[in-house]
């Protein structure tokens, strides 16, 4: 859990998150509300880290002390809405309700 010794970061993802990863994205609660569905095995989330999360330009790891306990990620808009954005997260539920993503 969040201490007050703890540093909240955001940092590129990196191959080594995974155990951190899938502990969150494996977790119904958590991606009940992303765009990708629940993440089902260690191969399957280095696989995700890989080629979703480690190629986005502005898709970043919520980190407690550099262990990553969630993301969040911008979605620039284009056209008419190019001044725009949307901005999606995930965060483990044993971190929910403590003001980390506000």
């Amino acid at each position: 859990m969040n201490s007050p010794s703890s540093t909240i970061t955001l940092r590129p993802f990196k191959t080594t998150d995974v155990e951190d990863f899938i502990l969150w994205a494996g977790d119904d609660r958590v991606t009940r509300s992303t765009l990708w569905k629940t993440i089902t095995s260690k191969e399957e989330a280095l696989t995700f880290i890989k080629e979703v999360c480690i190629p986005h330009p502005w898709r970043r790891s919520i980190c407690i002390n550099d262990h990553s306990i969630g993301y969040i990620s911008v979605f620039p808009g284009s056209g008419d809405d190019r001044c725009t954005a949307m901005i999606g997260y995930g965060l483990s539920v044993d971190y929910w309700g403590q003001g980390i993503t506000t």
